[in-house]
């Protein structure tokens, strides 16, 4: 994304969009109950990090999609061992949910800030992300024009955001996701999402890590709309 203007990338973002995902088949063997929750918590995360950006519309869940994912997440040096296995093909229900369920966790934990931030930008507006990951609209800018180098802490609140964010894909779209931050919760002590991270959040403090859990709560089988 180095030589992008923040503005390119809202542009991006308006016509093009996250792919669109509304599953109507799910293909063997993923169809099986231990492989099609793991599968499709994949899909949302690889979505939510920019993985299949500029994906077509996603309507069959099936092995070639679980494939692509892993060469994508491979690609940009995450998984790799999973992501080799699931590429050479895989005998067995138990070892192949293993592998989705290992590839999962490897995003998880791999920030990619570039690849995220126009996913965030989707549902975000700039100066309501730029105020949400403690930074302003302007370094931002910097930031995907590659002429500042993304700060640790930065980068670790976009990924925490695009994690929540792919939670939350399976029970609102994107205006809902929005709303979610705002809501008070009785889970948070009466207070909203955006309330508990204030400004110089920390996405490993105890407060964060609840808004985190209660995000991952909702995510279940469903549509991303």
């Amino acid at each position: 994304m180095s030589g992008e203007s923040l503005d390119e990338v809202d542009r991006a973002v308006r016509l093009r969009y996250m792919a669109s995902v509304r599953i109507s088949t799910v293909e063997a063997p993923l169809d099986r109950p231990a492989l099609v929750d793991p599968a499709i918590r994949l899909l949302r995360r690889a979505l939510a990090l920019g993985l299949l950006g500029n994906s077509e519309r996603v309507d069959r869940l099936d092995l070639e999609l679980v494939r692509r994912i892993a060469q994508e997440a491979s690609a940009a040096g995450i998984g790799q061992d999973a992501a080799v296995a699931l590429l050479q093909g895989v005998s067995g229900p138990d070892r192949l949910a293993a592998l989705i369920e290992r590839l999962d966790d490897s995003l998880t934990e791999s920030p990619l800030p570039d690849r995220e931030l126009p996913e965030l930008l989707r549902v975000f507006g700039r100066e309501d992300l730029a105020l949400l990951t403690g930074t302003s609209g302007v370094s931002l800018g910097r930031y995907v024009a590659g002429s500042r180098k993304w700060p640790d802490e930065l980068a670790t609140r976009i990924h925490w955001l695009a994690l929540v964010l792919s939670d939350l894909a399976g029970a609102y779209n994107d205006f809902g996701a929005r709303r979610w931050f705002e809501r008070e919760r009785t889970q948070l002590d009466g207070r909203s999402p955006r309330q508990v991270l204030g400004t110089e959040w920390d996405p490993a403090s105890p407060d964060v890590e609840r808004v985190r859990q209660l995000a991952a709560s909702l995510a279940g089988v469903g549509s991303a709309t």
